[in-house]
């Protein structure tokens, strides 16, 4: 073997062991396809304290109360209580009109929902309520959406965390909107809807989850600002499963501009960086711990906290490196990246032959990965067609041909979320295209 075949031989295997983590995604994706975990109906209606985050958010407050008053849920069951932070509007003028009950935090210092959780908390008598619901202002939630939390609450014994189906409200404006369905309908129907099945735990993602209240008896103490992951990882070292409810639906407004889009997902990649340097030394010791339960649980997550797809992007970097050095191995640029066995059809040289030059690797593997992209859209519209079917076709139709660049621009978020030392959080505009 020459030099440029051993280094893609090492490279080939690592490559391939990094990709290990997607045969259990692969799994679940296709039980979760297959078959989704219905919750027996109780005639126990629990209550719960309806808890929403909103800052400088009138325009949407009336929306979401107007959804929660009709769903069908009896009405002296739930709460609604309303975090006004940071406020400059009349966001807790009109939440009280409506009939919420208004928690007003103002502290400039400590803006993050996180924050704003921990006091009010604090001034919750939280042994009113089974449980707790997360919504964010600019959600809207499905009628059936409390009956069918309250379904999983009360079969899990009113004591496990449960997230629920997150779809989008404004796919109507256009290719954006859509992408981010794609986006979390991925997260929730190849995700989440399989480990169910096994009790494998997921995660809560930003709202649309419900709380029990034992998980809240010492406060809210997650400050950072992706407080979601904070959570999660702590519920699962603690031995906890968090599970998923796929009849239960909310809908969250997305941005539709490609800026927003960035500095929130930014932010997001930011508290994923964190909650790996945080989460990832503490599951990676608790995945070899005789004393650690649901090893599966632990491993999902484990992968989560991991910034895998960046990792494969620097090792794809360091193997073109390492070939571009050829020269001094006797070996020309031109027959290293260049080289074509014409004994074989395009097709065998481009999918087929390990040894064609390293620019035809590149384009193999771009276009795996977009296929495998475009293949997870699929499932998804497969997999949750019942929640699909009533969305405007040209935006999903955009959406999922532009998806595979949503995805891929995780690596230049990721790489930036390492280099920028402060993220900060941006008010994203709700309720602009009513």
């Amino acid at each position: 073997m020459n030099y440029v075949a051993i280094v893609n031989l090492i490279f080939l295997i690592f490559g391939t062991l990094l990709s290990l983590y997607t045969f259990q995604f692969a799994f679940f994706a296709i039980v979760g396809v297959i078959h989704k975990k219905r919750f027996p109906h109780s005639d126990e209606k629990c209550r719960y304290g309806v808890l929403i985050s909103a800052k400088d958010e009138e325009n949407v407050i009336p929306r979401l109360i107007g959804s929660i008053r009709s769903a069908d849920y009896p009405q002296d069951k739930l709460d609604i209580i309303i975090i006004a932070h940071n406020c400059s509007d009349k966001t807790a003028e009109v939440a009280r009109s409506l009939g919420a009950h208004v928690i007003e935090y103002n502290n400039p210092n400590a803006r993050t929902l996180g924050s704003a959780y921990h006091y009010a908390f604090k001034h919750i008598d939280i042994k009113k309520y089974d449980g707790f619901v997360v919504l964010n202002a600019d959600n809207i939630v499905d009628k059936k959406f409390f009956d069918k939390l309250n379904d999983a609450f009360v079969y899990l014994g009113k004591k496990e965390t449960i997230t629920s189906f997150r779809h989008t409200l404004n796919v109507k404006d256009g290719a954006m909107p859509a992408m981010y369905c794609y986006y979390f309908a991925t997260s929730c129907t190849l995700g989440y809807a399989g480990r169910e099945n096994f009790n494998v735990s997921s995660r809560i993602t930003g709202c649309g989850f419900l709380l029990p209240t034992r998980m809240v008896e010492n406060g809210w103490n997650y400050l950072g600002i992706t407080e979601d992951i904070e959570y999660s990882g702590n519920t699962i070292l603690a031995g906890n499963t968090i599970h998923y409810c796929d009849e239960a639906i909310f809908y969250d407004e997305q941005p539709h501009d490609v800026k927003t889009m960035w500095f929130q997902r930014l932010r997001w990649a930011k508290g994923q960086y964190l909650g790996c340097k945080t989460f990832f030394p503490k599951l990676l010791k608790a995945l070899f711990s005789k004393e650690k339960k649901n090893k599966m649980s632990l491993f999902v997550n484990l992968v989560f906290h991991s910034f895998l797809p960046l990792t494969m992007f620097f090792s794809f970097v360091l193997q073109y490196a390492l070939l571009c050095l050829s020269p001094l191995f006797g070996i020309s640029l031109q027959e290293t990246f260049l080289s074509w066995n014409y004994d074989l059809n395009w097709f065998e040289n481009l999918f087929l032959n390990l040894n064609v030059g390293a620019l035809f690797l590149m384009a193999r593997t771009i276009v795996f990965t977009f296929l495998s992209i475009y293949l997870m859209a699929l499932m998804v519209l497969i997999g949750s067609r019942d929640k699909f079917k009533n969305q405007p076709k040209l935006p999903l139709i955009l959406g999922f041909v532009f998806f595979p660049l949503f995805v891929v621009t995780q690596i230049p978020l990721d790489l930036s979320a390492m280099l920028v030392r402060d993220v900060k959080w941006r008010k994203i505009p709700h309720g602009v295209n009513k």
